[in-house]
């Protein structure tokens, strides 16, 4: 979204969020205008060069096999950009729900929910991804010259930059989400209020995980369409699989987590339960009134066994499982399938 009136831009934002907080755009918009820039520069590059980018396929266009990988390069970039975001304005939407389930209130809520994780070192990160971005480029380069590929410099310039780039994004969301993970985890060990009767409260964890798992099966899904440049190699599949991996994988350490508070808060209550259970019982012959408190501490104890112990409800469970599946899956079972048809298909011959 756009930067409000009331919310003057902070300088401390990383670039990522700053580029939207100071754009007039929404978010979608925004997005649509860096895609734009980026697969707008490699046509003029391409132009410049000679080189064919876009063509007419019948009434509409099309995206020459040269420039594919170019289109999915900036893609990558823009989901890169565009979930990051996505992800920390939904948890500031969420900031009275953790307000709740927080001892620290609406003042560690808004900690948990900051723009950018008050520990995130981006200085080194930034090196980190520069380094492996050339790294990249120089290696992919000399497979395509050990190939026979005949590539115009500008062409060569423009990979080399937006491959760069990309794995600055990369590095850079690694130290955020570290970063993040660290605070968030001592937040809630010293600070999570876990209410046995109203386990409902906790479901904003779980939105949060699948929030930040759904950056990696975007990013796996937009993978996936290296795969229709014929650009299907295993390495290319060990990246879209390890994407999607890594998206359920945050979650379930996440939940994980979570899952073990809320069991030693159940441990506790109920041993605390069954000791008042157990004094009433001794009682009972001489206590008149020892037979309905038992009858209730009974009850209470049935309804702290049965609390759920996992900090999600049925609907974030369906929203992880459907963004896993729908976003990768076609698209690697049908491009592995055609992989595999293709190279039987060769052995057979």
């Amino acid at each position: 979204m756009g930067q409000s009136p009331e919310a003057p831009a902070n300088p401390d934002l990383p670039f990522e969020q700053a580029l939207y907080e100071r754009s007039p755009f929404g978010l979608f918009a925004t997005t649509t205008l860096v895609f734009v820039v980026l697969f707008g520069s490699f046509v003029a590059i391409a132009a410049a060069e000679g080189v064919i980018a876009v063509h007419r396929v019948g009434r509409f266009v099309g995206v020459t096999d040269v420039a594919w990988s170019a289109l999915v390069l900036s893609l990558l970039c823009c989901a890169a950009l565009m979930m990051q975001r996505y992800v920390r304005l939904a948890e500031g939407r969420d900031t009275g729900d953790y307000a709740k389930i927080l001892t620290g209130g609406m003042a560690s809520a808004r900690d948990l929910t900051a723009m950018v994780a008050t520990e995130a070192r981006f200085g080194r990160s930034t090196l980190s991804g520069l380094g492996i971005g050339i790294a990249l480029s120089i290696l992919i380069r000399l497979s395509e010259i050990g190939e026979g590929r005949l590539v115009p410099d500008g062409v060569i310039l423009w990979y080399a930059l937006v491959t760069t780039f990309l794995a600055v994004l990369f590095a850079r969301g690694v130290e955020q989400t570290r970063a993040g993970n660290r605070g968030y985890a001592r937040t809630l060990n010293t600070q999570l209020k876990i209410d046995l009767l109203r386990t409902d409260l906790l479901a904003v964890l779980g939105r949060s995980a699948a929030r930040s798992a759904l950056i990696w099966f975007v990013i796996s899904a937009v993978a996936c369409l290296f795969f229709v440049g014929d650009d299907l190699n295993w390495l290319t599949i060990l990246l879209a699989g390890a994407c999607a991996a890594m998206g359920m994988g945050h979650f379930a350490a996440v939940m994980s987590r979570i899952h073990r508070q809320i069991l030693a808060a159940k441990k506790t209550e109920l041993e605390n339960i069954r000791c008042g259970i157990d004094a009433l019982r001794d009682g009972l012959h001489e206590d008149a009134f020892a037979s309905a408190k038992l009858h209730g501490l009974l009850a209470y104890e049935k309804r702290v066994s049965d609390a759920p112990e996992w900090p999600f409800d049925q609907t974030t469970a369906v929203r992880v499982g459907a963004s896993a599946l729908i976003l990768t899956v076609p698209w690697f079972g049908q491009a592995f399938a055609a992989y595999l048809i293709d190279h039987l298909g060769h052995f057979g011959g």
